[in-house]
C-alpha cells in the first residue's frame, strides 16, 4: 500500500511539473522569414505578444491540426 501511495504521489507531482511548464507555442517573426509566409497568411490579424487567442484564419486552423506543418494543396 505504502508503494502505491508514493507512486500516486510522485505521478501527481510530475503531471502538476509538466502541466506547469507547459508554454503555448508562438510564431514569431523568424518563423514567417525563414518560410517565406507573412503573419497575415494564418492570422485574421496579427496577435498582440502573450495574447491567448491566435485569431487563426482558415489555412491557420488547417496548420495548427496538421502538427504546425503547412498542409498539402
Amino acid at each position: 500500500m505504502k508503494l502505491v501511495k508514493s507512486a500516486l504521489v510522485l505521478a501527481v507531482a510530475s503531471a502538476a511539473l509538466l502541466l506547469v511548464s507547459i508554454k503555448p507555442s508562438t510564431a514569431t517573426q523568424k518563423y514567417a522569414k525563414e518560410t517565406g509566409k507573412k503573419c497575415l497568411d494564418c492570422h485574421t490579424k496579427v496577435p498582440k505578444k502573450g495574447a491567448t487567442d491566435p485569431q487563426l484564419n482558415e489555412l491557420g486552423k488547417k496548420f495548427a491540426e496538421n502538427g504546425h506543418k503547412l498542409p498539402k494543396e
